[in-house]
């Protein structure tokens, strides 16, 4: 009898050793779990913020090769036009005229960018 009674108390201890020890991964687990939740959490927000900036860098990507062919139809009319102008050209003095308008254009455009670059340094090299 008193055998049967330490194979039980064994048995009981065994149970309760075994029982704590599945509450204790359980709860490992239940704590592995909620970091896991927490940092999907921040790898969805960080993939968001990423995807945010990546349509943003889509349509400012869009809207500069829309000014830029802009600015290309418009040189190509403005050069065309010159072509015009000179094709009509009847003198000499005519075309002199026409080579002086060309330098004068040439001239405004770099009087523009060494203004700018001018601008730009005296703004940001203080």
């Amino acid at each position: 009898m008193n055998l049967i009674n330490v194979l039980k108390i064994g048995v009981a201890c065994a149970a309760l050793v075994f029982s704590y020890w599945i509450g204790v991964q359980q709860g490992r687990e239940s704590e592995e779990l909620k970091n896991a939740r927490l940092e999907i959490q921040v790898l969805k927000s960080t993939i968001q913020g990423f995807r945010l900036k990546q349509t943003n860098d889509a349509v400012a990507l869009s809207e500069l090769r829309i000014a830029e062919s802009a600015h290309r139809n418009e040189l190509s009319r403005m050069r065309s036009q010159l072509a015009e102008i000179e094709r009509l050209s009847k003198t000499n003095a005519d075309r002199e005229r026409n080579r002086c308008l060309r330098v004068a254009v040439r001239y405004k455009e770099a009087v523009d960018r060494a203004d700018r670059a001018i601008k730009f340094c005296a703004e940001n090299h203080k």
